[in-house]
């Protein structure tokens, strides 16, 4: 009987420790997992404070690209307002026909002549358009061949200005679009022109002086020069050979 009774309690004891220890393990893992959320929390605050730093650091440094893309723009603008402010700086809006071509270029060709004939200016006589002496213009080429006549017709005024006697020889090369990256729109055409004549030193840098504050916007690509055999020709004269690129703004699409 005694050993029943004390059977019985050592059994109510082990069950008491199971107990206590099973209590305790649950709160130690109440505990961890109370540690854990709050871990979790302070983690996700961090994370959405680093999300909203690096968005505003992110916004502030897409307004400043945007700020300064205006100012790029802006400055674009002018410039281009600025270079092709002139119409002779434009692509023609109307370039009329072909026979108007001719007619035009009849003009030009007695202009030289006529405003050249103080200093026996001598020149090509088709101005690098020798092909259309007995033909005219496709009409998709008009506008190119329209452009290309203004642009020698200028740079002809010029050396004529500068007192140039004589050129030789004008050839046109192939006109080339210019783009921006990015950009499907041309910003603007180029025409270079190869043109030989014949001149003293300060004719020569008188008429570069005028390139460069000219109603086109010249540039210079390439010049060739060399002295004249004093047997052949006058003292002091110079054989110059340029390619002088003339940079015109297309017209807007409407």
């Amino acid at each position: 009987m005694a050993n029943g009774i004390k059977s019985h309690i050592m059994t109510k004891i082990a069950l008491g420790v199971l107990f206590l220890i099973s209590l305790g393990i649950a709160v130690l893992v109440g505990l961890d997992r109370i540690s854990l959320k709050r871990s979790i929390e302070g983690k996700t605050g961090e994370l959405d404070n680093f999300r909203s730093e690096g968005l505003g650091n992110l916004n502030r440094e897409r307004l400043r690209l945007e700020r300064q893309m205006g100012s790029l723009n802006s400055v674009n603008e002018r410039m281009s307002k600025g270079l092709f402010s002139k119409p002779v700086a434009q692509m023609p809006k109307d370039v009329g026909d072909a026979l108007k071509f001719k007619e035009e270029l009849y003009r030009v060709q007695k202009n030289i002549k006529d405003k050249g004939a103080p200093i026996d200016f001598q020149f090509p006589f088709w101005l690098g358009f020798e092909r259309y002496e007995h033909d005219i213009p496709a009409p998709a080429d008009l506008p190119v061949r329209v452009k290309q006549l203004d642009i020698i017709a200028e740079i002809i005024d010029l050396m004529l200005q500068s007192k140039i006697p004589e050129v030789s020889s004008v050839e046109f090369l192939e006109s080339k679009v210019v783009v921006l990256e990015g950009e499907k729109d041309p910003l603007f055409r180029n025409f270079p022109v190869r043109i030989s004549f014949e001149c003293k030193s300060d004719n020569l840098v008188n008429f570069m002086y005028k390139l460069y504050s000219a109603g086109i916007p010249f540039r210079i690509e390439m010049i060739k020069a060399k002295t004249v055999n004093e047997d052949m020709g006058e003292k002091g004269a110079l054989k110059v050979e340029m390619i002088i690129v003339a940079a015109v703004q297309q017209q807007e699409k409407k």
